[in-house]
């Protein structure tokens, strides 16, 4: 009796496993992160940090004192610094940008002269393979502060935080602002 019963629990089983289907459920869809939210939640928050740290730091010859930096300071600015790499290699991937969410506005949006949401998504569409490579640019940047905070070197450091800003600015001239590089190459400025 206890053969039959294990034989048709046994049995059961086989069945069951086999003519089982397995449901797959999908996975729930990724939401795009927009180009303003990478910005303003990422990028633009770990330049401030980078900019703060090297601002409370800085000496009259405009390089960073390593006798006003803490453990605490290096640490900060290697994290977002290598945050920031990592933040501008993902924008540099992604495929079909989307300049900002539904119902968000972007800076100086309706302003007469600024550029509009569609005039940028257009600049970046024109040459998304330049917005590629700056946006690297950005990432091997960053990377180079990581590496120099973690080794404290303070002279390679001050230099990498004062030319960050032109790495930002080698992007918005191209994509947010082009007339405003047309004036700056006009004044015999070299941009890019």
């Amino acid at each position: 009796m206890k053969a039959k019963v294990a034989s048709i629990l046994f049995s059961t089983a086989v069945i069951a496993g086999c003519s089982s289907k397995t449901t797959q459920v999908p996975e729930p869809a990724q939401k795009q992160v927009t180009l303003f939210e990478f910005m303003t939640q990422k990028i633009d928050k770990d330049a401030d940090v980078i900019w703060g740290i090297g601002n409370k730091a800085i000496d009259n010859n405009a390089s960073l004192d390593p006798s006003l930096m803490s453990e605490a300071d290096w640490t900060r600015l290697k994290e977002a610094a290598g945050r920031m790499g990592t933040d501008a290699r993902a924008l540099a991937a992604v495929d079909k940008l989307i300049v900002k969410p539904q119902g968000v506005s972007i800076a100086d949006e309706g302003t007469p002269g600024a550029p509009t949401t569609a005039e940028i998504e257009g600049h970046i569409g024109r040459d998304h393979d330049l917005f590629r490579s700056l946006a690297g640019a950005l990432a091997g940047h960053a990377d180079e502060l990581a590496s120099a905070s973690a080794k404290r070197d303070s002279v390679k450091a001050a230099r990498l935080i004062n030319e960050l800003d032109g790495v930002c600015e080698s992007c918005h001239l191209e994509f947010w602002y082009p007339e405003q590089k047309k004036i700056i190459q006009q004044m015999g400025i070299k941009t890019r």
